[in-house]
């Protein structure tokens, strides 16, 4: 495409670089095709899908398309979804997709989850995939979705924020590549349970002391519980267990 089109500070449309009348035209014709296009597709989509995660898998099919039609290259990507957002779409989409990285625009993200296989797609909600999207390290061992395509059963959203948070804890200073695959996939599971044991040990704590001040500061608590997970793990040479989770947990309540 070589060149995209924005909006000023007031307003008005604006083109990136000297261009001829002949390349004006032509990026007028691609962005009132993608006005036509693009509210089309997602509305049939929504109605195919609903606002499932299969509705942005497939939209990232149709913009792969869009990406090869329009010849886009990788280092205009994060411009053309821009323009898709601030032109195309009648979607009201609120949330902060920052300014430069990829990663975090909405599109970017579609586009993204469209080079995975169904099978993998199909096993997190639209929210968890934006969550493992948005951390780069957590995903940068490409196993890790080799590890999500053999779960039996689909793991729930807050177990899932607690693993992503634990799993970018564990993985600052890692080099992931020494591990065999069954010893990376073991670890995945060890941080899935540590999530896991947290959120009922910390439901039975409510429970039972309802009107402690300590169940308003759960954040910073359940950081704190895995963060001495981590450390007992190393003090005491072992894996994660449920002796490390119980005894941390205890911890992290003190």
């Amino acid at each position: 495409m070589g060149h995209i089109v924005a909006l000023d500070a007031e307003g008005h449309l604006v083109y990136d670089g000297l261009l001829s009348s002949k390349e004006i035209a032509t990026i007028d014709e691609i962005l009132n095709a993608l006005k036509q296009e693009i509210p089309q597709i997602e509305s049939d989509l929504e109605e195919a899908y609903g606002k499932s995660v299969l509705y942005k898998y497939n939209l990232g099919k149709f913009l792969g398309g869009l990406l090869t039609k329009y010849n886009i290259s990788a280092s205009e990507r994060r411009k053309f979804w821009d323009e898709i957002k601030t032109f195309a779409t009648k979607e009201n989409r609120i949330r902060n997709e920052g300014t430069n990285a990829e990663t975090r625009s909405f599109y970017g993200q579609c586009y993204r989850l469209s080079q995975f296989d169904q099978e993998v797609v199909e096993k997190l909600s639209w929210r968890q995939w934006q969550d493992i999207l948005d951390r780069v390290g957590n995903r940068e061992d490409a196993r890790i979705f080799e590890w999500i395509r053999n779960k039996k059963e689909k793991i729930r959203e807050d177990d899932w924020r607690e693993f992503e948070k634990g799993l970018h804890l564990y993985l600052k200073d890692k080099d992931t590549s020494v591990f065999s695959d069954e010893e990376l996939f073991g670890i995945y599971e060890s941080i899935l349970r540590m999530g896991q044991y947290w959120r009922i040990a910390f439901a039975q704590f409510s429970k039972d002391f309802p009107n402690s001040a300590k169940i308003k500061s759960k954040g910073r608590r359940s950081k704190k519980y895995q963060t001495m997970c981590f450390q007992l793990k190393r003090e005491l040479h072992k894996p994660l267990d449920d002796e490390i989770y119980e005894k941390a947990f205890e911890l992290a309540m003190a």
